[in-house]
């Protein structure tokens, strides 16, 4: 019985450096020693798999936090979307077929100079600046051929055909109401002109102005592209309204040089 109890016991003898002190013998059992290795071993489990769950809590989290910011990122999206659609369906209203009619805006010089009638000068001189204000869209917008022609309802506009890149210039003086993209048109641009006119800019590769500002007539505001699903080649879709109606723009230009 002796022996067996000694193989159950674990004997330390501690000897300190210092002589005056004497040896220390630490006696601890077997079964004591396994059950704190157990116990520790259970400790280092746990602790790891608490990191481990702790882990994938914080990476939950964090994606958490990722897609509620991502919500609030589409959310806004979809408001600036609607409000986009809101305008343009606004400006849809702009669709309807009228006369076209400069009355009103129609003024003549009290004396005319004669130089400015002869048969070399009537084309070369700026007849807008004898009969008609500049807000009214008289100013082809881009040199090209027309390649699809004005017909209510099917084409309130006329399709002008020249290369990307292009410059295309304002109609007209007027104020730019809208400067952006749709997923149809592309780039668009829309310009407000007194008097009830609005012209409209479709399939541009790129917008020069921004809605809210002022633009001169012949200024440069984009260029020609072929953006937008409805864009099948590289052209300026054109269109000109008159207090909500649409009008053949060919009735508007002066400039004899529209390709046909």
């Amino acid at each position: 019985m002796h022996k067996k109890d000694k193989k159950k016991i674990l004997s330390i003898l501690v000897i300190p450096d210092n002589q005056e002190v004497p040896p220390k013998n630490f006696r601890i059992r077997y079964s004591t020693l396994n059950l704190s290795f157990a116990v520790l071993g259970i400790f280092f489990i746990v602790l790891i798999y608490g990191l481990v769950t702790y882990s994938q809590v914080l990476q939950k989290a964090s994606e958490k936090d990722r897609l509620e910011e991502e919500l609030v990122r589409l959310k806004d999206q979809m408001k600036l979307t609607y409000q986009l659609q809101a305008q343009l369906d606004t400006i849809q209203t702009y669709r309807e077929k009228i006369n076209n009619s400069f009355q009103g805006y129609v003024r003549f010089v009290d004396k005319v100079n004669d130089d400015l009638l002869t048969e070399n000068k009537i084309i070369d001189n700026d007849l807008s600046k004898i009969s008609i204000f500049t807000n009214v869209p008289l100013k082809i917008p881009v040199e090209g051929f027309v390649s699809q022609e004005f017909k209510e309802p099917e084409h309130p506009g006329i399709d002008i055909v020249a290369k990307v890149g292009t410059p295309i210039v304002a109609a007209a003086d007027g104020i730019v109401v809208f400067s952006g993209w749709t997923v149809k048109y592309g780039y668009v641009l829309m310009i407000h002109h007194e008097g009830g006119y609005l012209t409209d800019y479709r399939h541009n590769s790129q917008n020069i102005v921004r809605a809210g500002q002022e633009v001169k007539q012949g200024e440069v505001i984009a260029l020609l592209g072929n953006s937008g699903e409805s864009s099948s080649g590289p052209h300026l879709h054109f269109e000109i309204r008159k207090d909500g109606r649409a009008c053949n723009p060919r009735d508007f230009f002066m400039d004899l040089t529209l390709g046909e």
